[in-house]
């Protein structure tokens, strides 16, 4: 027979499983990849309005977002004066819908503020460092 103690226990481990992997990656306190910068709706103009920047619009639940990630990380650094940021559409919906983005990832390299090429999907690092080379 099962013993209560047992059972209890069990039901503990579950639910400290569930709660811990059950949260997006945010909520675990991941931090953003070095070298990427996390815009938000309060930094996005600032950070956006001067200079080439290479935004990702994603969520920590995407499957394809999270596989963008490491080729992000990349390509940091590859092209001189150029931004490689993030920015989380749970978060930031405004900015997302101000810039027409309707599937994650999206990928928008944009140039003193205003958009000057466009992905959607997982792309290759080579397929960004070119576009982030023809926007200079």
């Amino acid at each position: 027979m099962i013993r209560a103690g047992n059972v209890l226990a069990g039901l503990a481990l579950v639910a400290a499983v569930v709660y811990l992997f059950g949260k997006p990656t945010t909520e675990r306190n991941t931090p953003m990849s070095a070298g990427i910068l996390e815009l938000t709706d309060s930094n996005f103009a600032a950070e956006t309005q001067t200079g080439l920047v290479l935004v990702d619009f994603w969520a920590p639940w995407c499957g394809p977002c999270r596989m963008q990630t490491p080729i992000l990380e990349q390509i940091v650094g590859q092209v001189e004066g150029a931004k490689i940021a993030k920015l989380n559409v749970d978060d930031a919906g405004s900015v997302a819908a101000k810039f027409g983005v309707q599937s994650i990832p999206t990928l928008i390299v944009l140039k003193d503020g205003q958009p000057v090429k466009q992905f959607v999907g997982v792309q290759q690092a080579a397929t960004l460092i070119a576009a982030l080379e023809a926007a200079k």
